[in-house]
């Protein structure tokens, strides 16, 4: 059963390579949404677009019924996902219904494009992370450049998918670091309370960026509840 998995704003498929491969030989897919990594298309102008890119994908290599990963974005594109087609299994990582941006954040992505990156890398992980985190986490977001980082959190800004929870009936984990700053742990409580059947695991001493910081733990985390799904 194929296992794809789904970055989040500003990032890129490689993000998850701590956390490949899977136990049991499982086959995973790491995706680059369009305008990260090594895609050559451009952004898209909203949530319900990268899933119309995701679901072109899937069409395009012939993928049915496939585990769906995501982070943050990532996980609100699984959502939106998750609630018109048909999956084995979904897993959300650090997300939510809505993902509403500070304000003064999306001002500083504007105006003050490395301050901004600074200050997301320092959200996303747990206050007093090993340094290297830091910056490999700012050093991700540089590379995607202002345009896309900026256009991905206009959308996290603007998305809602509290109407598609409800109509999610595939198994589903919840995943979350309990020291999470960027999607508070009430966010992913709020998802594992509205999607039908769905169970919470929350990750403690963890920020925003659990397949970083604790990607052992993650690896478990789906690992487990695969295996308890039968997949």
């Amino acid at each position: 059963m194929p296992v794809v998995f789904v970055h989040g704003a500003g990032s890129q498929g490689s993000v998850w390579e701590r956390v490949v491969p899977l136990p049991g030989k499982r086959r995973f897919i790491l995706v680059d949404l369009p305008g990260h990594g090594f895609s050559s298309f451009r952004p898209c102008p909203s949530i319900e677009e990268y899933r119309e890119c995701l679901l072109k994908f899937f069409d395009e290599i012939s993928l049915e019924r496939p585990v769906l990963v995501g982070h943050s974005m990532g996980g609100a594109i699984a959502i939106k996902t998750a609630a018109v087609s048909d999956l084995s299994a979904l897993i959300l990582v650090g997300t939510g219904g809505k993902l509403g941006v500070n304000p003064k954040l999306l001002k500083a992505l504007r105006e003050d494009f490395p301050g901004a990156v600074r200050t997301m890398a320092r959200w996303s992980v747990l206050k007093g992370s090993p340094e290297e985190l830091l910056l490999a986490g700012e050093e991700d977001l540089f590379r995607a450049g202002q345009t896309v980082l900026l256009q991905d959190m206009e959308n996290c800004d603007s998305y809602s998918g509290e109407e598609d929870l409800s109509r999610i009936f595939c198994p589903t984990l919840v995943v979350c670091g309990r020291e999470d700053v960027m999607t508070p742990l009430p966010l992913s409580e709020h998802l594992a309370e509205r999607i039908p059947g769905a169970r919470l695991e929350v990750i403690g001493e963890c920020g925003h960026t659990v397949q970083w910081e604790k990607p052992d733990e993650l690896k478990q985390a789906i690992s487990s509840f695969l295996d308890e799904t039968g997949l």
